[in-house]
């Protein structure tokens, strides 16, 4: 007896052969027929139609049950809304906006939370003042009573978010250190957003920088880093007219001097002269 196979080609499902398809292949060229005959009234919905209404199943059940077909969700605690420019209407405020406005939520009414992130993060300030006492008390004993699990938690969101952490803290020294100085200071300077303006060579020596950190203690010498043309130390700024990116070798060299006290390992500066670009757009974060 032959074995009959589905003529889907990567399909491996054997048995019941209908028209040449397996049931499932079958039942998916049934429905996209039954929806070209009959599609649903609902513009963007792939159902066919059933009922007097044209409308899906599924529509046709929103407009029994909640007398809107717009509304899903199961009962009036938890139904959202979208309004005719398929914004999400929040449960709170009653102002539809985009779904980047609110939180995910995997158990929500299609992955999102029904209140928008400014009316959650309100109510959860409030709720945590009222319950102060209570939530300190709980966090204290789960401090405590399970170092190990929070230290590794810690670990793990330290690891996912190692690279920003490291450059939001270099960021921050240099700012500390403009500051020090009583001297001006621009934010959003990295080693990413130097790297857009200036490109992939160092500013001295035109070697081809390395941009991958390093294990703890090793500092490749093409490492690219944060220079300043004229030292914070000597009356410099931070901002982008003053900063550039540099090789580690060379940013070590040149130390604290300017580019005419100090002469880098070939002919990219001359006459102490350093054009550095400004970012068209202003700031980059």
């Amino acid at each position: 007896m032959a074995i009959l196979s589905c003529s889907i080609a990567e399909c491996e499902n054997t048995g019941k052969i209908t028209r040449g398809l397996c049931m499932t292949h079958y039942q998916r060229v049934r429905k996209q027929e039954r929806f070209a005959a009959n599609p649903c009234a609902i513009a963007g919905c792939t159902n066919p139609s059933k009922g007097a209404y044209n409308f899906c199943p599924t529509h046709q059940y929103r407009l029994e049950t909640h007398g809107d077909v717009m509304v899903t969700g199961k009962g009036k605690k938890h139904k959202v809304q979208y309004d005719s420019d398929g914004l999400r209407i929040c449960k709170v405020c009653n102002i539809g906006k985009p779904l980047t406005e609110y939180h995910i939520d995997t158990g929500g009414t299609d992955g999102y939370r029904a209140q928008c992130k400014p009316c959650r993060n309100s109510y959860m300030s409030g709720y945590y003042d009222a319950n102060r006492d209570s939530r300190m008390a709980y966090e204290q004993h789960r401090r405590t009573n399970q170092a190990e699990h929070m230290r590794a938690l810690d670990m793990a969101r330290y690891e996912r978010h190692k690279d920003k952490r490291i450059a939001l803290a270099t960021e921050s020294v240099h700012i500390r250190r403009a500051r020090m100085m009583n001297a001006e200071y621009d934010k959003g300077i990295t080693g990413t957003a130097l790297r857009k303006i200036h490109g992939d060579k160092c500013c001295y020596c035109g070697v081809l920088m390395d941009f991958v950190r390093g294990k703890r203690g090793s500092i490749k010498p093409e490492r690219a880093t944060v220079e300043h043309i004229l030292p914070i130390s000597k009356g410099g700024t931070h901002t982008w007219a003053n900063t550039t990116l540099a090789c580690h070798r060379c940013n070590v060299s040149k130390n604290a001097k300017t580019v005419d006290e100090w002469s880098p390992r070939n002919g990219n500066v001359e006459n102490g002269n350093l054009q550095v670009e400004e970012p068209k757009t202003g700031s980059a974060a």
